[in-house]
């Protein structure tokens, strides 16, 4: 009855889970063009993640396939898949590439190993894989319910069903660190073993420790994914996707919602996207005014792009940007290699590079 009560509080304020306010960008995550303008390394279709190995190549999933990419930007083939790979990490002397729910290991000792990690619904979710210093390997699996292709539907379904693994490959043992994340996306460890994830749905980042997740920056502005460690100290986050207040609103009303999921498209959803400005019936466009054939910065955006450097303590220092109606949008993935910044946007399928002596 209280809860009831409650709810019923919050909708005529507007507060509590009522609330359809957004941070604002400002301080450290004040827009600029640093992305928009930053030079293209590279393209291929389907891009999803990138890292650098052992040895110090750097390694590129695109669609069902893993790209060597030397510093020029020439692309070999190193392994391809039976299915789109979603997640890659440097494990040791070699490689780990993720699919919807299993570990190919290429490369070094464990070379042509593979792992089964989920048997769910979805066929698994996997999004995120990183190596631990202790040798174990970190997985963070975004939903239980609908594979990574059907993010928009987990969101809209105010899923809360994401999983961080520990997977150890000398013994095949895997074990459950934390359920019932809103979408869990990423995955970090620290020099001193502490576990990280991005709470997509949650806008924050969060600690895994003994089934525990506490918060360590929240209330983004955004939907945050997978981040790594800075060379110099700290972390380099990816934001995906924007938030807006129609969407939190939208989010808030569930017949809405359900009508909406069963009768409408899920390209032209009341969503967020990894790009837009592509078709001319998709939702947001009124809320933008273009002049001489150009969407202006400041109108309510359904994609963006944003990396964000965050300290030892996750709070943000500084960040780059590719605003509305630019085309650098959906940042899915960073990697520091050959003294640059590389940004991988998932949205239009580029690789970015920016020197890190110019960003600093």
């Amino acid at each position: 009855m209280l809860k009831q009560l409650k709810r019923a509080r919050d909708r005529f304020f507007g507060t509590g889970e009522a609330d359809t306010s957004v941070p604002v960008l400002d301080g450290p995550l004040k827009p600029n063009h640093l992305l928009e303008n930053a030079e293209v390394f590279f393209q291929a279709p389907d891009l999803e993640d990138l890292c650098v190995m052992a040895d110090g190549r750097l390694v590129v999933a695109s669609g069902m396939t893993v790209l060597c990419v030397d510093p020029t930007g020439c692309q070999q083939t190193i392994a391809t898949l039976a299915e789109p790979v979603q997640a890659l990490t440097a494990y040791r002397d070699g490689l780990i590439a993720a699919t919807r729910g299993c570990l190919y290991f290429i490369g070094g000792q464990l070379d042509g190993k593979q792992y089964q990690v989920t048997t769910s619904a979805s066929g698994g979710c996997i999004n995120a894989v990183c190596e631990h210093p202790e040798g174990a390997v970190i997985i963070s699996e975004g939903s239980e319910h609908y594979p990574q292709t059907e993010w928009t539907r987990d969101l809209l379904s105010t899923g809360a069903t994401g999983r961080v693994l520990q997977y150890w490959p000398d013994n095949d043992q895997l074990s459950v660190l934390a359920h019932g994340l809103k979408y869990a996306f990423g995955a970090v460890v620290d020099e001193q073993g502490h576990i990280y994830t991005a709470e997509s749905w949650g806008h924050r980042i969060v600690r895994v420790a003994n089934g525990v997740s506490s918060s360590m920056c929240q209330d983004l502005p955004g939907y945050p994914s997978r981040l790594i460690q800075a060379g110099d100290g700290g972390y380099w986050l990816t934001v995906f996707a924007p938030r807006n207040q129609l969407v939190e609103f939208v989010l808030r009303e569930t017949g809405f919602k359900r009508e909406m999921m069963a009768t409408v498209d899920p390209k032209y959803w009341i969503a967020p996207a990894l790009c837009s400005g592509q078709d001319f019936i998709e939702p947001l466009q009124q809320g933008g005014v273009r002049q001489m054939g150009v969407l202006k910065p400041w109108a309510p955006a359904r994609s963006y792009g944003l990396v964000v450097r965050l300290g030892a303590d996750f709070q943000p220092l500084y960040s780059l940007h590719s605003r509305v109606g630019g085309r650098h949008h959906g940042v899915t993935a960073v990697a520091e290699f050959d003294g640059a910044l590389l940004v991988l946007s998932k949205g239009a399928n580029k690789v970015l590079r920016l020197s890190l002596s110019d960003i600093k």
